[in-house]
């Protein structure tokens, strides 16, 4: 094939650079669409595509060493263009060898003639899409690259008419030009230009996202035994690695075209290392790089179920191999190649700046791989689950007690602690799923087995944090069965994690686990009534404010407002004389308020306590004052308290009531009321209509007619009726 000459712009230079680094990469299952309107432009890109891939680039990586075409043009048959059979026909004239170690590897093809099409037939036309569409029948000879040269019209139609080819593209290169005309000659410049810097690998067109693999064939990406025979999961883990970097490319991230570089790269490591049967050891070198590619997305913030399943892949590929590799009788050293390309490995993980690129321990890999099912089990991803919590869940569970396992007397504490931790965080999250008791205790065993292991003295911040975990999964545990016991426990951890934690470097971590003391210390009150528990809470409450303020976390400063004004509340009506009675209701009437005021400038979701129920028992604080013989005496202050709480007593009916309308029911629709809001809007408003009356009946046992009358003229009227039937 003549190279034909054409002045190029700088702008199509570019394309044309991002395109043969792309195809370059030699990847499995590559499906390219070049769209060029100028014809001659497109025999020069096309020419010079041949010429350059035909022979390895200077410092591009190794390739076998067989005289065997890499990149193939072909013309389309157009009286039955099937790019497929034109494919075939070619490979049956000349068919592949076998490389050493029995892999074939198949050439490049990139298909020109597409734009004559419009001088056939309808039929004919269609016949063409039609091919295209069956695309998945003939993935075998997508092995390497495929590159279609179409005109825009073509692409549109591809697009609109093709969708089971455009779905598996791996990228579309758009180059500028305008449509050759029909007659007439343009004139052809020599200049072409060199390619110095190939650049990043981003076009400026359009890269569709590939589905993965794993969805396609419906097979989940979570592998039931990770030590499956390691090639079986190579393909799939290099799909999903492709897809990844198509979907970044179609955002023209620049910055994540950089980031792909090196994954990509790595995958072409990874299967000539496959090719010339390299060790284990080597294999499991390469994956722990494209495992370490991710991991440092996901560390950097991007923890997507697309990074998190990539990465898990990757891990499960290196132990794999390390089990291969421990399991052999006899190692023999690599080959001459093969020694080549693990220092062009080793090479290459110096230049990308990794850490480091030797392997870690098993107990290290089983830790991080565990983790990443944890971590994809936590996903919502637009309101739902990329993958089943639970089972992530087990899946986690079962790597840190298999990583537990693997430790010996030898190991470093830290990675006892690590994996002990871990797991007690796991078995917390899946005792929300299922064995709610059994989870719960084993994630009690496992923190308690972090502090056997770590020094307060040396390690404050993570002593203080096993505490915490500690004292968490003891109230949950309260929650069920034998409460004084539980919380009593979950008490002292939090006391003690208390003692590490310093107000001054982590105020918020401090903050935290003050309510939480305090949290525990009102629960258990409510099974072992005690002044001195809920004066406890009320000063870890107080605590807790000091650090958790509206202006820096607003949500949990509203939070702690409203268990603070609840701990007064019970302790107004449990132990005290009518002074102090008083004093403790009008300091739940104060935290309450703050709560409330808080809350009303936040979203609902941001929220972790009832406003509904906060309001009620604000209200319902203002009546008992109201109600107090100290108050008798004061009938300003008496008829202010009465008002407060009709007020908030109005309102929790009013919201309540604007729910079930939301809903399409009214007061009464009992069948309606299956779902869980429904029913609690509906019992919120029937208490708040109680306590309206109660009210009610208070300004006039107080107040006499003219407060009752005062009382009903704040009432709105579609309420009447109903509050004067009961009165």
């Amino acid at each position: 094939m003549s190279i034909p000459s054409q002045k190029v712009s700088s702008s199509n230079k570019q394309i044309y650079q991002r395109l043969k680094q792309a195809i370059d990469l030699n990847l499995r299952r590559q499906i390219f669409i070049a769209a060029c309107d100028d014809l001659y432009l497109r025999d020069c890109l096309a020419a010079r595509l041949q010429a350059e891939l035909a022979a390895d680039s200077p410092g591009s990586f190794p390739r076998s060493p067989i005289d065997y075409p890499r990149f193939v043009s072909l013309e389309l048959d157009l009286s039955d263009p099937n790019p497929w059979d034109s494919i075939a026909r070619w490979l049956t004239q000349h068919p592949p060898p076998q490389n050493r170690g029995g892999y074939t590897r198949l050439p490049g093809f990139q298909i020109l003639g597409a734009e004559h099409l419009t001088r056939h037939s309808a039929a004919v036309q269609w016949s063409f899409l039609s091919y295209l569409r069956d695309i998945e029948a003939h993935l075998e000879m997508c092995e390497s690259t495929l590159l279609l040269w179409v005109s825009r019209p073509w692409l549109s139609s591809i697009k609109q008419s093709a969708p089971e080819f455009w779905h598996w593209r791996t990228g579309v290169f758009e180059f500028e030009g305008e449509p050759t005309p029909a007659q007439g000659d343009l004139g052809h410049s020599e200049d072409f230009g060199n390619s110095e810097n190939l650049g990043n690998l981003r076009d400026n067109g359009d890269l569709g996202a590939k589905l993965l693999m794993s969805s396609k064939s419906g097979q989940s990406p979570i592998s039931d035994s990770p030590w499956q025979a390691p090639d079986a999961k190579s393909v799939e883990l290099a799909d999903l690695v492709l897809a990844a970097a198509s979907g970044e490319l179609e955002a023209e991230n620049n910055a994540a075209s950089e980031d792909n570089f090196l994954p990509l790269q790595t995958l072409q490591y990874i299967e000539l290392l496959q090719e010339h049967q390299c060790c284990s050891e080597a294999l499991a070198l390469a994956y722990h790089s494209l495992g370490n590619c991710y991991r440092d997305r996901i560390l950097g913030g991007d923890a997507s179920p697309q990074n998190l399943t990539i990465a898990i892949g990757a891990i499960e590929q290196v132990i794999a191999y390390l089990e291969l590799d421990a399991s052999l009788q006899s190692k023999q050293p690599p080959t001459d190649e093969c020694a080549r390309l693990i220092a062009q490995l080793t090479q290459n993980l110096t230049d990308g700046a990794q850490e480091s690129h030797s392997l870690p321990p098993m107990d290290d890999l089983l830790n991080d791989l565990g983790t990443f099912y944890w971590m994809l089990s936590r996903d919502r991803t637009n309101g739902s689950n990329a993958s089943d919590p639970q089972s992530c869940l087990e899946r986690s569970i079962a790597l840190y007690l298999e990583g537990l396992n693997r430790t010996n007397a030898e190991s470093a504490p830290q990675t006892r602690v690590r994996l002990n931790k871990n797991l007690g965080i796991a078995s917390a999250d899946l005792a929300r799923y299922r064995d709610k008791t059994e989870n719960l205790l084993q994630a009690v065993a496992a923190y308690q087995q972090a502090l056997l292991d770590l020094d307060p003295a040396t390690e404050p911040q993570q002593y203080a944090a096993a505490q915490n975990n500690l004292a968490t999964a003891y109230w949950n545990l309260a929650q069920d069965g034998e409460p004084i016991v539980y919380l009593k426990s979950a008490i002292a951890a939090y006391t003690e994690a208390l003692s590490c934690y310093s107000p001054e470097r982590e105020p918020l971590n401090y903050a935290g686990v003050q309510n939480n003391l305090g949290t525990a210390c009102w629960n258990l009150a409510q099974h072992e009534p005690s002044e001195l528990l809920l004066v406890k809470a009320i000063g870890a409450y107080r605590e807790a404010l000091k650090y958790r303020t509206r202006e820096l976390v607003p949500a949990a400063a509203a939070a702690t407002y409203n268990n603070l004004g609840t701990a007064y509340w019970h302790l107004a009506n449990q132990f005290q004389q009518k002074q102090a009675r008083t004093e403790s209701l009008q300091q739940a009437i104060t935290a309450y308020e703050a709560a409330l005021d808080i809350a009303v400038k936040l979203d609902r979701t941001q929220l972790t306590f009832d406003t509904l129920a906060a309001r009620n028992n604000l209200g319902l604080a203002h009546y008992q004052l109201a109600t107090d013989p100290n108050f008798a005496a004061n009938k300003a202050a008496q008829t202010s308290h009465l008002e407060a709480a009709l007020h908030h007593q109005l309102q929790v009916c009013a919201a309540s009531g604007q729910h079930l309308q939301d809903k399409g029911l009214t007061y009464g629709d009992k069948l309606n009321l299956q779902a869980p809001a429904n029913s609690q809007a509906a019992d919120s408003r029937q208490t708040a209509l109680s306590y309206i009356v109660k009210t009610i009946r208070a300004f006039y046992s107080e107040c006499g007619l003219q407060g009752q009358n005062l009382a009903l003229s704040k009432v709105p009227g579609d309420l009447l009726p109903e509050i004067l039937r009961r009165l």
